[in-house]
C-alpha cells in the first residue's frame, strides 16, 4: 500500500478544534476529567502504514479487501474498521463498520468512512466524535474534507457536558471551516442551555484557530437601581497585527443608549489603548462622556514615555454609571504624561500632571497644584571616593492653580553616606544639605515674598544588630534585631512657604526610620530625635519561610517640632506615638497581620488595623480585617473617628453549591459600604453565578442596588455579567480560572 497520510486526520477540521483549549480546573466535576493536552507532531510523507486483519486479499492491479477487526497504524494514528477496501489504481479506501478513528487525543466512531489518500480528501458518515483535552464531544450527518484545509459538517453538534447529559448544545445546520483562512462559517446555528434555546443566528463568521477575527462577542447584562436594566453587546474588530478595537453599544433603561468604544495598539516600541464612552443621558438629560488614554512607549534606548490620562464631562458620572465603591468614590482623575531616561547612574524624568476633581463637596481650594511641568534628575558617582557614597536629587516644578498661589520651585538635595555592613550589624552615617527655592507668581497676604529660599542641612546615623538563636531542635530560628536610628535637622521657619504637594505622612513603624516626616518639599520637619526600633523573627531553616515577625519602636523627642503643615499646631511631646507591627503564617492556609498606634500621652490608640485571612483549595477563603483610626482635626481628611470591618467569605455549601459573600461595614456611621451576597453552582460543563449587590455612593446616604447573573458555558462562552472579575478585585484571593 503507498506510503501516503491517512485522511483520517479529518480530526483537525471538527468545529470543536476552532475553540481555545481549557484550564484544567474546569473539569473537576466531570465523570472523566479532560486529559492534557497533547503533543501533536507533523506526519511526514513517507511514514509507514502499519496492517493488521483477520482476513486480507490483496489485488494490486484492483481492490484489496480486508476483513475482520481490520486495524491501521501510523505515526500515532489509528484506524479500526470492521472492512477495509483499498483501491490502488484511485488510492481510495473504504472503511465499514464499527468505525474508529484515533489522534491526538480525538477520538471518531460512526459507522462508515471514504479516505483519498493522494489528495488527502475524506468523508466521515453520521460520525461521533470525542476530544479529550477540551473536554469536547458532538455528532454529525456528515463530515466532509474536501482539502487540507476546507471541511465541511452537516447537522453538526458540540458540547463538553456529561455523555447523556446535554446541559448546553451548540448546534449548527452546516458548518464550513477553512484553516487556511483561520475562518469559519455556521449556519442555522442554535445555543440551547437545559434544552431551551435562547441564542439563534442563521449565519456566523468564526475564528478556528489563535488568529483575531472581527465579530460579535457574546452580550452582557446588568442592572443597577440607578441606571435599570443594561444589555450590551460588544463588536470585537481586527483592524491590524499591531492593532484592534472594540465597540460596544449599551443600552440602559432608564438612561438610554451608551457607546462605549477601545482601541488597543501593540508596537515593538509602544503599546496602549485609548478608551471613550458616549451617553445621551435622559435620566440627566445631558450629554455624557468618558475619555481616557494609556500608553507606554521606548521610543530611543533607555527613554520611555508614559501617558495615563482619564476625563469624564460631569462630577456624578461614576456615582451613576460606576459599578463598585472604589469607583463611585473616585474623588480626582489624573492626566499625566511622563518622559523619562534612565542611565547608568543618572535618571531623569520630564512630566506634565493635571486633575480634573469629580466630588462635588470638596471646594476649589482643595483641588490638587497642577504641575506644568515637572522636570526630575537623581542619581550618584560611580568611584566611591575615600568609601563614600554621593547621591543627588534635584527637581524643578512649576505649580499652577486657579484658586490658590502659585509659582515654581527648585529643590536640590545633596548627600554623602559611608555604610558599613557586617553579616550581624550595619552602621550608616549620612548627611545632606537641602536647598529649595521658590519664585511665586504673586503675593498675598499669607505670602508676602515672592522670592524665597531655604536652606538647611540633615544628619542621620542608623545602626543596627542582628542576633540570632536555634529553637526547636534546630528547625527554626529567631531572630532579634534592635535598631536606632538618629536624626538631626535644624529649624527653619517654613510659614512663609505655600504647600503645593506636601502632606503630613502617615505615622507606622517604619516611619521611624525616615529622615523627613513630611512628604513633598515644601515642608523639611526640624528634628532632634532618636527612635528606637526592635523586630523578632521566627524562620522556618528548612524552607525559609518567615513564621512570624514582630515589631515595636518609638521615637524620643529631645526638641519641640516647631514645622508645620498651615493646618497644625507644633507638637512638644517627648515621645511618639507606640508604633507596633504583627505579622503571622500560621501554615499554608492562614495568615494574619496586625498594627497599632498607641499615643501615651493620652493612653488610647491612636490606630489600628487587624486582618486574617485563609486560603484554601477550590478557592475555599475567608477574609476578616478591621480598621480603627481616631478622629485628628490637625490631620486634613480626618475630623471623624473611622471604624470600619470587611468580611468576604467563598465556601463550598456542597460539592456543587458556594455561598459568595462580601461586607464592608461603617461602624461608626452604621451603615453599609458595600455588600455582595449570592451563590455560586458548579456543574462538569457550566456554572451559574447569582449575586445582590449594594454600595454607597461617595460620602451620600444613596446606594446602588443590582442583582448580577453570569452563566460560563465551559469551553464555550461566558455569558450576562462579568461576576468572575468583579469577584476578583473584591475579594482577596479569589481567583476566576474559568
Amino acid at each position: 500500500m503507498p506510503h501516503q497520510r491517512p485522511a483520517a486526520v479529518v480530526a483537525s477540521s471538527l468545529l470543536l478544534l476552532s475553540l481555545p483549549a481549557a484550564a484544567a480546573p474546569q473539569w473537576g466535576l466531570c465523570e472523566i476529567p479532560a486529559a492534557p493536552p497533547p503533543k501533536i507532531e507533523a506526519i511526514a510523507p513517507d511514514t509507514p502504514i502499519e496492517l493488521a486483519a483477520d482476513e486480507a486479499y490483496m489485488n494490486p492491479a484492483g481492490t484489496s479487501v480486508l476483513l475482520g477487526d481490520v486495524r491501521m497504524w501510523r505515526s500515532g494514528q489509528f484506524l479500526r474498521a470492521d472492512e477495509v477496501y483499498y483501491t490502488q489504481a484511485r488510492d481510495h479506501i473504504e472503511a465499514l463498520g464499527n468505525l474508529r478513528f484515533e489522534q491526538d487525543g480525538l477520538i471518531v466512531t460512526g459507522p462508515a468512512a471514504e479516505l483519498r489518500l493522494n489528495t488527502d480528501n475524506a468523508r466521515f458518515t453520521a460520525p461521533e466524535y470525542e476530544y479529550t483535552p477540551r473536554h469536547a464531544r458532538g455528532a454529525a450527518a456528515s463530515v466532509d474534507r474536501k482539502s487540507p484545509a476546507i471541511a465541511v459538517l452537516d447537522d453538526a453538534t458540540y458540547t463538553t457536558c456529561n455523555p447523556g447529559d446535554d446541559d448546553w448544545l451548540l448546534s449548527a445546520d452546516r458548518v464550513a471551516l477553512d484553516r487556511e483562512s483561520g475562518d469559519g462559517t455556521a449556519r442555522g446555528a442554535v445555543l440551547r442551555f437545559k434544552n431551551i434555546p435562547f441564542f439563534y443566528t442563521p449565519w456566523i463568521r468564526f475564528p478556528i484557530d489563535d488568529r483575531r477575527k472581527s465579530g460579535f462577542l457574546f452580550p452582557t447584562i446588568g442592572t443597577s437601581s440607578r441606571s435599570g436594566f443594561s444589555l450590551e453587546t460588544p463588536y470585537y474588530w481586527n483592524i491590524a497585527p499591531d492593532r484592534d478595537a472594540t465597540m460596544s453599544p449599551r443600552l440602559f433603561t432608564k438612561r438610554g443608549l451608551q457607546l462605549r468604544s477601545e482601541f488597543r495598539y501593540l508596537n515593538p516600541s509602544n503599546d496602549g489603548e485609548i478608551e471613550l464612552e458616549l451617553l445621551d443621558d435622559r435620566e440627566a438629560n445631558d450629554q455624557r462622556y468618558l475619555a481616557g488614554i494609556r500608553h507606554h512607549g521606548s521610543p530611543l534606548p533607555r527613554v520611555t514615555t508614559t501617558i495615563d490620562a482619564r476625563r469624564v464631562s460631569d462630577d456624578q458620572y461614576f456615582e451613576d454609571l460606576g459599578s463598585s465603591l472604589s469607583t463611585t468614590s473616585t474623588s480626582h482623575l489624573q492626566q499625566r504624561a511622563d518622559a523619562s531616561y534612565q542611565g547608568d547612574f543618572w535618571n531623569a524624568v520630564g512630566r506634565v500632571q493635571a486633575f480634573q476633581t469629580v466630588d462635588d463637596t470638596l471646594r476649589p481650594q482643595a483641588d490638587p497644584y497642577e504641575q506644568l511641568p515637572q522636570i526630575l534628575l537623581e542619581g550618584g558617582l560611580p568611584d566611591r571616593a575615600f568609601g563614600l557614597g554621593y547621591d543627588l536629587r534635584t527637581e524643578w516644578v512649576n505649580f499652577a492653580h486657579d484658586e490658590r498661589v502659585a509659582g515654581q520651585r527648585m529643590d536640590v538635595d545633596f548627600g554623602i553616606e559611608r555604610p558599613v555592613i557586617g553579616s550581624a550589624y550595619f552602621f550608616n552615617p549620612e548627611v545632606s544639605l537641602r536647598h529649595t527655592a521658590y519664585s511665586l507668581d504673586e503675593t498675598t497676604a499669607l505670602f508676602t515674598d515672592d522670592n524665597i529660599t531655604r536652606t538647611l542641612p540633615v544628619t542621620s546615623l542608623d545602626s543596627g544588630l542582628i542576633f540570632d538563636r536555634p529553637i526547636g531542635g534546630g528547625d527554626f530560628v529567631q531572630t532579634l534585631e534592635p535598631r536606632l536610628f538618629y536624626l538631626y535637622a535644624p529649624f527653619r521657619a517654613q510659614d512663609n512657604i505655600p504647600t503645593f504637594d506636601t502632606g503630613l505622612l502617615d505615622f507606622s513603624f517604619a516611619q521611624l526610620f525616615r529622615e523627613n516626616r513630611f512628604s513633598g518639599a515644601d515642608r523639611i520637619g526640624d528634628a532632634n530625635q532618636l527612635s528606637l526600633g526592635l523586630t523578632s523573627r521566627f524562620l522556618n531553616t528548612g524552607s525559609g519561610q518567615q513564621l512570624l515577625s514582630a515589631s515595636i519602636g518609638q521615637i524620643l523627642y529631645f526638641d519641640e517640632q516647631a514645622v508645620t503643615l498651615p493646618s497644625q499646631t507644633a507638637v512638644d511631646d517627648d515621645t511618639s506615638d507606640l508604633a507596633a507591627e504583627l505579622a503571622l503564617n500560621l501554615g499554608e492556609r492562614w495568615s494574619a497581620s496586625a498594627a497599632t498606634l498607641w499615643d501615651p500621652q493620652n493612653d488610647e490608640v491612636q490606630r489600628g488595623t487587624a486582618r486574617l485571612n485563609y486560603s484554601g483549595t477550590d478557592n475555599r477563603i475567608l477574609n476578616l480585617s478591621y480598621r480603627y483610626r481616631r478622629a485628628d482635626p490637625q490631620v486634613p481628611g480626618l475630623n471623624e473617628t473611622l471604624r470600619q470591618t470587611d468580611i468576604a467569605v467563598v465556601w463550598p455549601l456542597s460539592p456543587r453549591w458556594r455561598a459568595l459573600g462580601r461586607w464592608n461595614y461603617d461602624l461608626e456611621e452604621q451603615r453599609d459600604l458595600e455588600l455582595l451576597a449570592g451563590f455560586e453552582y458548579d456543574s462538569c460543563c457550566y456554572k451559574v453565578r447569582i449575586a445582590a449587590r449594594r454600595f454607597i455612593i461617595g460620602d451620600q446616604a444613596e446606594y446602588n442596588n443590582g442583582v448580577e447573573v453570569q452563566l460560563i458555558l465551559k469551553g464555550l462562552a461566558q455569558l450576562g455579567s462579568p461576576l468572575g472579575e468583579l469577584l476578583e478585585r473584591g475579594i482577596l484571593g479569589y481567583e476566576d480560572y474559568d
